[in-house]
């Protein structure tokens, strides 16, 4: 371990009493003492004044030739190969559909050809494990809110002989007051005084859930971790060999940035131990966020698809009860819906910020094939479209036929932001867009099959009614209905 990870303790009666009713809290929900602990850590970091800030002045950019190429692996396929009986994949699992106006799963989405994120994970564990003849487990990461509905659309799958359970859940954190540092009450929907605390907590969920000594103990030594919104991320025989050969604890896929991810979380150095660090929007001080977006300066970003040895997570939190991250602090409302409900903290980590804690923890750059996320009704709009292909081991990847840059797709948020109003208007077949440079709707406007979009493509309906675009249209440039 790299980073200094004792926690602040708190000698200050007044301190130690600010933090009492979060324990006992806590304790009520029944979350086990090392959530506890690791929580109250983040809450003495977070009133010592920490601000979950990284400055520009305090890291240095990556450079080309610092990180290997993806491309540059082949020679250690066989090795990966030969690693897969000792390989687990994890999905994180835990994130609802709320940019897209879901109170669901996101993985429930349907995304291609009929078929849901969900559906596509199965598949693509279901070839893996056809092909290669290894009964690797396939792992979801729940929260609370995904667990139930993930579990019933599953259905029969499983892990079979490996004996590992299909999922394990994510704890959270009590939600704090801003302006008296308390816990957050709401007795009108008491699961609005919680928040999820970020992705960084897998490695402690994977330690209260068991699963973490139950993979090791049946021969597991290391774990694929990646977003179940991103259907480019598979287990990966040239990576693994890699990680494997190189005795690497960590190694984090990263892709060039490019202005449609300018905001992701990017990779950079700590210019006081020259350590690996990422650094995520939140984190970011206002001033400098010019800078931040900046892909020239730093260049890469975190496809939060990560590997790990197992063997040394449990060593961490064998010597020290937790995972160092770095602490990430959310201001929001306590209840997203309504702006004027009181201002709350919410205190986050990030998976990929465990790079900063492992000597010899690397990176590597890996193409866009192997990242293809879905965040908003734009994103899935390309993802849908003849932009992406669905390939023989179902994941989704860019269209290797289409020679531009992915197209800029601007929807009216009035009738595109939900999905189900989204479905209403694109059709199961949507437009083509493999000529099309950038679309732009404004308006009320409804697709039927068919429909190919070329260059800069402009819709635009400021009538009453629904604009229809007929099966079979070619369009081009600007398209006003009135």
């Amino acid at each position: 371990m790299s980073k200094n990870i004792t926690c602040v303790t708190v000698d200050d009666p007044k301190l130690s009493a600010l933090f009492r009713p979060f324990a006992l809290k806590m304790e009520q929900q029944g979350l086990p003492a090392i959530v506890i602990n690791t929580f109250k850590c983040y809450f003495n970091q977070f009133l010592y004044g920490a601000q979950g800030k990284l400055n520009c002045h305090d890291i240095l950019s990556i450079k080309d030739d610092e990180l290997p190429e993806y491309e540059t692996l082949e020679r250690y396929k066989p090795l990966g190969e030969r690693s897969l009986h000792k390989a687990a994949v994890i999905k994180l699992n835990g994130g609802l559909g709320t940019s897209m106006g879901l109170e669901s799963a996101k993985s429930l989405i349907p995304v291609k050809d009929g078929l849901n994120f969900l559906d596509l994970i199965l598949l693509q564990a279901t070839r893996v494990r056809s092909r290669y003849g290894v009964e690797f487990p396939q792992i979801f990461m729940n929260s609370f809110k995904t667990h139930m509905e993930t579990m019933l659309e599953i259905g029969d799958f499983n892990n079979g002989s490996t004996g590992i359970s299909l999922a394990f859940l994510q704890h959270r954190y009590p939600k704090i007051l801003a302006k008296d540092f308390a816990p957050a009450t709401w007795p009108q929907n008491p699961e609005l005084e919680w928040n999820p605390p970020g992705h960084g907590d897998i490695y402690t969920a994977l330690v209260t859930s068991g699963l973490l000594d139950a993979l090791l103990e049946r021969g597991y030594e290391y774990a694929f971790i990646s977003n179940s919104d991103n259907l480019g991320a598979i287990m990966n025989r040239r990576l693994l060999g890699y990680m494997v050969h190189h005795k690497l604890p960590f190694l984090m896929e990263v892709a060039r940035r490019t202005d449609q991810d300018k905001k992701g979380g990017h990779l950079c150095r700590l210019k006081k131990n020259n350590q690996f660090a990422l650094r995520e929007v939140a984190q970011c001080p206002d001033q400098e966020m010019d800078l931040f977006c900046d892909i020239n300066t730093y260049k890469f970003f975190n496809t939060n698809s990560i590997w790990v040895d197992l063997r040394v997570v449990q060593s961490v939190f064998i010597a020290h009860r937790m995972m160092p991250l770095d602490l990430i602090i959310n201001p929001k409302t306590l209840d997203p819906r309504d702006p004027d409900s009181p201002r709350v903290f919410q205190l986050e980590t990030a998976m990929g910020s465990a790079i900063t804690s492992f000597d010899n923890a690397q990176a590597v750059i890996v193409p866009r094939k192997r990242f293809a996320p879905v965040k908003t009704t734009a994103d899935l709009l390309q993802v849908m479209s003849d932009c992406y292909i669905r390939t023989e081991q179902d994941t989704i990847t860019p269209n290797p036929a289409r020679e531009l840059p992915m197209p800029r797709v601007c929807l009216d948020q009035r009738f595109y932001r939900k999905i189900d109003t989204f479905l209403e208007r694109i059709p199961q077949n949507p437009p083509s867009l493999m000529h099309c440079t950038s679309l732009t709707i404004e308006g009320d406007v409804r697709f039927e099959e068919n429909v190919r979009c070329e260059g800069e493509v402009r819709i635009v309906n400021t009538g009453p009614e629904q604009a229809v675009i007929a099966a079979h249209s070619v369009l081009r440039g600007e398209v006003i209905y009135t």
